[in-house]
């Protein structure tokens, strides 16, 4: 005679696991809100050149495009050619739909800006100083961003120094051969990387 019970007993065994599941998914996601969303990254770079020379490289937002990883559809620019308002808008499959505006200058010396993604839920605020050192440019590169209260991305802030430091470094080679050379390079960094990875992790 078959056993009746053999249906509850698997029935209890799912409820349990599930139970667990949902303990672990729980926990997994309230450690992640109560982690910092915030970030920092900061590397510094130098170039044979004067500031001057490096200077229209930086200030336009349209010509960080040459040095940066950067959106590759949709793209629209908006405010003046270079310097304060000088900004970018894009809705791109890789990067999202985002922001790149320059909100502050000093000739030769320093450009602050200020980057949105997906309607504000990630905010990256910049910085390049310059500073004339045994006869080039040495760059100071800061960004620091807020990743809100995202229990994904929250795992995430703590690796940004790594991830985003990374990229500023390559960005900076790239715009030193620019500068140096005259040459474009393909962008080692990807839209997989720091923001984008970010974005993709919200999304999902």
């Amino acid at each position: 005679m078959p056993r009746t019970d053999e249906p509850v007993r698997l029935l209890r065994i799912a409820g349990i696991s599930f139970g667990i599941i949902g303990v672990l998914l729980f926990g997994f996601l309230g450690i992640g809100l109560l982690l910092s969303s915030q970030w920092e990254a900061e590397r510094s770079g130098w170039i044979r050149a004067e500031p001057a020379q490096v200077w229209d490289h930086i200030s336009s937002a349209e010509a960080w495009e040459r040095w940066t990883p950067s959106p590759e559809t949709a793209t629209e620019y908006f405010g003046p050619g270079s310097g304060e308002g000088s900004g970018r808008r894009w809705d791109d499959p890789g990067y999202g739909e985002g922001s790149f505006v320059i909100t502050e200058v000093d000739r030769d010396r320093l450009v602050r800006y200020e980057v949105e993604v997906e309607s504000g839920s990630i905010r990256i605020s910049g910085e390049m100083r310059l500073e004339v050192e045994d006869g080039g440019t040495r760059i100071h590169w800061r960004e620091a961003g807020d990743f809100g209260r995202n229990p994904i991305l929250g795992y995430l802030a703590p690796r940004m120094e790594e991830l985003q430091g990374g990229q500023l470094e390559a960005s900076l080679e790239t715009l030193r051969i620019l500068v140096e050379e005259g040459r474009e390079i393909d962008q080692a960094p990807s839209a997989d990387d720091t923001v984008g990875a970010a974005d993709a992790a919200e999304q999902g």
